[in-house]
């Protein structure tokens, strides 16, 4: 791995466990990690997770999916810190 482009960036505390959660269902089925993108959004009564797959070079995204991996959503529910629905992305 190469890591010599410096770059922060930060999550907040409060998302790690429902990050952890949703990472291990991830694992499941997908690939590598380093081939995704992760977005979390957080609304009143649940959170989801979202890991988008990169583009292999010259590659467009079909579907939800590329060579690299699938697109999946994660709903997680604050209150009991589950999984409580998957989408995989079309």
């Amino acid at each position: 791995m190469n890591y010599s482009n410096k770059l922060t960036e930060e999550i907040s505390g409060k998302y790690i466990e429902n990050l952890f959660i949703a990472y291990t269902e991830f694992k499941k089925a997908q690939k590598n990690i380093n081939d995704f993108t992760i977005q979390i959004q957080d609304n009143n009564e649940e959170i989801k997770i979202t890991f988008n797959p990169n583009l292999a070079k010259g590659e467009r995204i079909l579907g939800g999916k590329t060579s690299l991996g699938r697109s999946v959503t994660y709903t997680l529910s604050k209150d009991k810190n589950k999984i409580i629905k998957s989408n995989y992305h079309r």
